[in-house]
């Protein structure tokens, strides 16, 4: 059975910004990355990963509700 990967679910706009930010922030961008290609459920995430994922493709808190930041729809395809 094939694992699909956060990687692989998120969202094509969320996606193409963290490849934008690598352009400048290769190593931190990449460790996300790579992070998201050995986790399959948003709950697997660290607050850590959470936060610099936030943080390289400009979401802000200010503008997320509790339900985003609890299950991150705003950031990944179901």
């Amino acid at each position: 059975m094939s694992r699909i990967t956060l990687y692989q679910r998120l969202k094509p706009e969320i996606k193409d910004k963290l490849e934008t930010e690598a352009e400048i922030y290769n190593t931190s961008v990449n460790c996300i990355f790579e992070d998201l290609k050995t986790k399959t459920r948003y709950s697997e995430l660290t607050i850590d990963s959470i936060r610099t994922l936030h943080t390289f493709a400009e979401l802000y808190t200010y503008k997320l509700t509790s339900s985003d930041v609890l299950f991150g729809e705003h950031i990944f395809n179901d």
